[in-house]
């Protein structure tokens, strides 16, 4: 019964002793943290972004239309790094007429300058074909591909007529380049997570999430159990 009593102590201790360790060595590092720049100093490891909610730059959907890339992440889209406009309905295509950037949507045309620049919605009040599926060039006009069949307009998108044409260049979702990657990441995730954060998490416990309570509380029930056989193994040896 000692002998395993004596095993349980010196096991929990030691487990104790490693909290109690991690505890000390964040707490001085804490200290110091203005002397070691640990608030300027910045980590952008995926698992510790994905740990606070920072996830991978993974769009819905992207497109090129010209020297731009389209990307669209939930409602948000980007015109290569930038925020353009805020859409709840999927990006369908893109085309460029003249000076003018159309996105698509199944019920609506959003049109940009060429330089990214927001310029106005166009619905089916305006005489857009509802339902649309897709969007294209043929010969440099807009083309649309809908649930009922294709239509066609002109550059100054004001009449639309039922076509049957054949070698339209439709839009077809691309890759995200590399280089806006690189930009979106940097929107997204700014610099990263300081250095110093995860220490005072670590510190505090809470890098751990919702788990921290019940390691606290199996923390507490251990130096309970040292704390008590301690003594009674103190009290044998008298």
């Amino acid at each position: 019964m000692n002998r395993q009593m004596r095993f349980l102590h010196r096991t929990m201790g030691a487990v104790i002793a490693v909290f109690v360790l991690i505890f000390s060595l964040t707490g001085i590092l804490l200290n110091h943290s203005s002397d070691l720049e640990l608030d300027q100093e910045y980590l952008t490891w995926n698992w510790v972004l994905a740990h606070y909610g920072i996830s991978n730059i993974e769009p819905d959907v992207v497109y090129f239309l010209d020297q731009h890339v389209i990307s669209q992440f939930d409602s948000r889209v980007f015109i290569d790094a930038i925020p353009a406009i805020n859409s709840h309905k999927p990006i369908l295509g893109g085309v460029v007429i003249d000076d003018l950037m159309l996105l698509t949507t199944e019920d609506e045309l959003l049109l940009f300058s060429h330089d990214g620049e927001f310029i106005e919605k166009m619905t089916e009040s305006a005489g857009i074909p509802p339902l649309i599926q897709n969007i294209g060039l043929f010969h440099g006009e807009p083309v649309v591909q809908t649930r009922q069949g294709m239509w066609r307009s002109d550059f100054m998108l004001e009449e639309w007529e039922a076509i049957s044409l054949e070698g339209i260049a439709w839009s077809e979702p691309q890759s995200l380049p590399s280089a806006v990657e690189d930009e979106l990441a940097d929107y997204f995730r700014g610099k990263g997570i300081s250095v110093e954060r995860v220490i005072l998490d670590l510190h505090n416990g809470r890098l751990a999430g919702s788990f921290s309570v019940w390691i606290i509380d199996i923390l507490g029930l251990m130096l309970t159990f040292i704390s008590i056989t301690g003594i009674w193994l103190w009290l044998k040896r008298r």
